[in-house]
């Protein structure tokens, strides 16, 4: 069997390949517009004979093909171009099982494009007389590695017709248009992402008709047409993120309708219109953060009952938020928002690192998990009802200052309040969370709190009370009843040697005087700092001695450390003579077990 290649005897005419080229796309075209025609006649007639009344919205079906005007400008600067013919991959590629990695292609002149017209094979028969073509290359994958495309080669899905994975990232790829998509039915992947294409033009992919996958991001997109994709039924992820987009043109994603995915982050989008996305229905994740959003249609993703996640934080100027929408997760953090109104169920939300002071979820009972950090927030009266909430952060919301009196969080098992203005704990919010397992009270004004309050927590592994205003006897009573008895853990203050009070356990406190007490111990200091202020007004300018206050505070500290001590001994006492009644008890019972009165 000998084989040859039939470009061979013409290897030397480089004017023939580069006429050849034209006149093949030439003749791709005017077949793909007849067909086109032919189409369009037969579909009327038939809708003639049968008298079929359609809506007009509904009845008008899309143009397939780009139209007149945009094929003859892709033309013309096609027609500028030298083409340069690509006749092998051996060369460039290593092939292994359907499986193409290319480099070293280097087409960086923007007046050069890539023409790829592979050798064919020809098969001579045993009889000498008869010949076969031989099939076209059943390459799955192409993969592109260390080259270079400035334009987008031409001819590519014609001598690869199996191709149904394109890898053409880092390329420097700055235009795409449509003639390169001719006879890519098959491909299904396409990443073209961290090139340099500014724009994309009218059906740019419409031949790519079976497409799934499309990655653009981290190009240099600032214009899109509004039908750029156009004929992309089968497109279930669209990833447009690190552009340098604007705004989006109406009915840009309407063909879309299989659309699961859809990324447009770190952009410059300032709005969102509620008809964008109205005919998606399948979308499951929509990505929008980081842009410049400032609005956002109410009803902008009302249409996509099986959403997943939306994201939009990081849009420093958006305000507002107000949605119609059911969603599993949705991410507005790093915002301005003052305002989040949400009509519809969601399950998981994250305000955080905003200003939040009016809030409210029309179908709260969903919510499962509420990040409300960082904000301005001063009541919670709208999640009075959340049977299924697991997890609340509302830390750093120092106006907060209390919880609605019947919160009702049976499934609640992590509760931050930390740096909320709390200055107690009420016992009918403790006791509506049997679940509750972790729970953050620190950098607040609490004082005391009842360890019988915590009866109801039986779950309860970690409790962080630092940075409080702690009662040392108080404290002394939490420690011991509570967090050291049932192995609870928690986080001791930094000690601070300048600090008045005392640590127990690492948490600080002061030591203070019944109500009463510390009333008359005032009354006396403001006597003693009078009578002092009077008879030395003038030396008190230049030097002054420690007042009479900080004397009797020590002075009371070493008394009520004094006092503690005995205490302590009185409750060891205690404990010994406890344990030495319980072994008489054991003793009696055994006495009189075996005691036998007979009368």
């Amino acid at each position: 069997m000998i084989a040859f290649s039939v470009a061979s005897e013409t290897r030397c005419l480089k004017h023939a390949y580069a006429m050849k080229a034209r006149l093949r796309i030439a003749v791709h075209l005017i077949v793909l517009l007849l067909l086109a025609v032919a189409t369009t006649q037969a579909r009327n007639q038939d809708d003639n004979e049968l008298e079929v009344v359609l809506d007009d919205n509904a009845g008008k079906e899309t143009e397939q093909y780009p139209t007149e005007a945009t094929s003859e400008a892709s033309t013309e600067r096609v027609n500028k171009m030298r083409l340069v013919n690509i006749m092998s991959l051996q060369e460039y590629c290593e092939i292994k099982q359907g499986k193409a990695l290319c480099k070293g292609f280097h087409f960086d002149d923007p007046e050069e494009l890539g023409f790829f017209d592979l050798a064919t094979q020809v098969r001579i028969a045993s009889d000498g007389a008869t010949y076969e073509l031989g099939a076209k290359q059943p390459l799955s994958t192409l993969i592109m590695e260390n080259s270079t495309f400035v334009n987008f080669p031409l001819h590519l899905f014609y001598e690869l017709p199996l191709l149904s994975e394109l890898d053409m990232r880092h390329c420097r790829m700055q235009h795409v248009s449509w003639e390169c998509f001719v006879a890519a039915d098959k491909l299904k992947i396409m990443l073209i992402s961290d090139n340099a294409i500014t724009e994309l033009e009218e059906r740019v992919f419409t031949y790519a008709s079976g497409l799934e996958f499309l990655f653009l991001n981290n190009n240099q997109l600032n214009r899109l047409h509004a039908d750029a994709f156009k004929g992309l039924r089968q497109l279930r992820h669209l990833d447009l993120s690190g552009n340098q987009l604007e705004e989006l043109p109406e009915g840009l994603f309407a063909d879309l309708r299989m659309l699961h995915h859809l990324t447009i982050a770190d952009n410059r989008l300032r709005f969102i219109s509620s008809e964008m996305l109205a005919q998606n229905e399948r979308l499951q994740t929509v990505i929008l953060q980081g842009n410049q959003l400032r609005q956002l249609g109410e009803y902008a993703f009302s249409s996509a009952p099986q959403l997943l996640a939306l994201d939009v934080s990081h849009n420093e100027p958006l305000e507002v938020l107000v949605l119609n929408l059911n969603a599993g997760h949705l991410l507005a953090c790093n915002c301005s928002l003052h305002r989040v109104n949400i009509f519809g169920a969601v399950t998981n939300v994250d305000l955080g690192d905003n200003r939040v002071q009016e809030l409210y979820f029309s179908a709260s009972e969903a919510l499962e998990d509420l990040v409300l950090r960082n904000n301005s927030l001063v009541q919670l009266a709208t999640l009075s009802q959340v049977p299924r909430l697991r997890r609340l952060n509302v830390a750093n919301n120092p106006k907060l200052r209390e919880l609605p009196s019947e919160w009702e969080t049976p499934q609640l098992e992590r509760l931050d309040l930390s740096n909320t203005g709390l200055e107690q704990l009420p016992h009918a919010v403790l006791r509506g969370m049997p679940q509750l397992r972790k729970l953050n009270v620190s950098v607040n004004n609490i004082s005391e709190i009842n360890p019988q309050d915590f009866q109801y927590l039986s779950q309860l592994t970690h409790f962080f009370i630092q940075a409080n205003n702690w009662n040392c006897y108080n404290l002394k009573m939490v420690m011991d009843m509570l967090i050291l008895e049932h192995g609870i853990t928690y986080v001791p203050d930094r000690v601070d040697a300048e600090f008045p009070g005392s640590y127990i356990n690492g948490i600080a406190c002061m030591y203070r005087l019944p109500e009463r007490e510390q009333l008359q111990v005032e009354s006396i200091s403001d006597d003693l700092s009078l009578a002092s202020s009077v008879s030395s007004s003038s030396a008190s300018m230049e030097y002054r001695e420690p007042s009479e206050v900080e004397k009797l505070r020590k002075e009371f500290k070493s008394v009520v450390q004094h006092m503690e001590s005995k205490f302590d001994s009185v409750y060891a006492q205690l404990n010994n003579l406890n344990a030495k009644m319980r072994s008489l008890e054991q003793i009696n019972s055994t006495l009189w077990s075996q005691m036998t009165i007979t009368v």
